[in-house]
This record gives structure tokens, sequence and C-alpha cells, in this order.
């Protein structure tokens, strides 16, 4: 294993990489690790200037000399308060949506960009709630009864402090892709080799829960 080196990774939410950090972290424990919470854009500025190795995106990041590889497709679900009127339900229509108000990130975040394309095929505007930087406090906010908010299905074991119904909806492209991103004109250490290696070989397996 490596006993030294450094690795630098960029995402739009962290508890998308602990899964992933934690494996690569039994492997090469001396590897020292730096995480950046970015949105999509300041992943594509943080790899043009070189000061990430690797962003893990959920949606396009734009530039040249980039490489990417798919890692992960995975469903998104609604999540409702435990006393909602669709708690009971499995899954919901987007219009069924159109007045409940929704706890979102902000524009830039994969979770609103999603949330607003879903809508807007219905010819609908979302409404927003609360918006925020964090995707992961969403579900928290959601169970104490302050709206609504898209989860991706890796986020389900990873809620129970915040419990919540979740609901199918029906939306075919109601769903997240992961896609590790890196520059081919970029030197890549062997720290940061090894992780894409690490990457790679979990590609299309579901992801231990962050």
């Amino acid at each position: 294993s490596l006993d030294h080196g450094t690795l630098a990774l960029a995402s739009e939410t962290l508890l998308s990489l602990t899964g992933l950090l934690a494996e690569y972290r039994d492997r090469h424990p001396g590897v020292r690790v730096r995480l950046f919470q970015s949105t999509a854009e300041a992943m594509s500025r943080r790899l043009r200037s070189r000061e990430v190795d690797f962003c893990l995106a959920s949606q396009p990041l734009t530039g040249t000399s980039i490489g990417s590889a798919e890692l992960l497709r995975e469903d998104v679900l609604l999540a409702v308060p435990l006393g909602h009127p669709l708690a009971g339900r499995e899954h919901v229509g987007v219009r069924e949506l159109a007045d409940e108000p929704f706890i979102a990130t902000r524009p830039g975040h994969w979770q609103r960009a999603l949330l607003d394309r879903m809508f807007a095929a219905e010819g609908l505007v979302p409404t927003i709630g609360c918006e925020g930087d964090e995707p992961g406090a969403a579900p928290v906010l959601v169970s104490a009864g302050l709206g609504v908010c898209l989860v991706p299905a890796m986020s389900r074991g990873s809620i129970t402090n915040a419990p919540v119904a979740l609901l199918r909806l029906d939306a075919p492209y109601c769903h997240r892709t992961l896609t590790l991103v890196w520059r081919h004109d970029a030197y890549m250490s062997a720290a940061a080799r090894k992780f894409r290696s690490l990457a790679m070989e979990r590609k299309g397996r579901p992801w231990p829960e962050p």
C-alpha cells in the first residue's frame, strides 16, 4: 500500500464519497485526503486549476481535456414527513406535487437541476419552501414537517436520524448518475491512480451506505 501522497477530491455532497473513501483508506492509510464540497461550476474551476485530482459529479462538467467514467446510476426518491397525506403511497406524479413546498438545494446543485427539469417537463415550476447548500440536511428538515425533498436511493440507510416516508416519482428520468471526472492533461500521482482503479472496480456495484 502507499505510505505517502495526497489525494484531492471534490463532490457536490461529501456523503457520496464516504463508502468509497473508507475502502480507499483501508487499502492506503498513509495517503492524505483533501475534500472539497462544490457546485458543478466550482468543480469545473477546481479541475481547470488542478486544485483537485478528481470530481465525483452528478451532472455534466464543462471544460476541455476532461476524462470521465460513469460509476453508478441510481433512482431518486421523494421524501415526505411521516404524517404527510402522501406518506402511505408507493409512488406519486409530479403534477400532484405542484403545491408542495420543497426543501431544495440552491441552483447549481444536481438535486435542484433535476427538480427544475421534472417540473418543467410538466409545464410547472416547483414551490421552494427552503433552500440551502447541504443536501444531506434536507431529510432532517423534511422530518420536521417543513416540506418534501428529493433523496438519492443510496442515502436511504443514512437517514434513520430523520424519519421520513420515501416514494417513487412517476418520472422516467428521475435518477442520478455519479461520474468520476479528471483531466487528461494533468499529472496523476500514484495515490490518484490507485483511487481511480478502486472507483472503476466498484463501477456499477451498489455502494456502501454513507
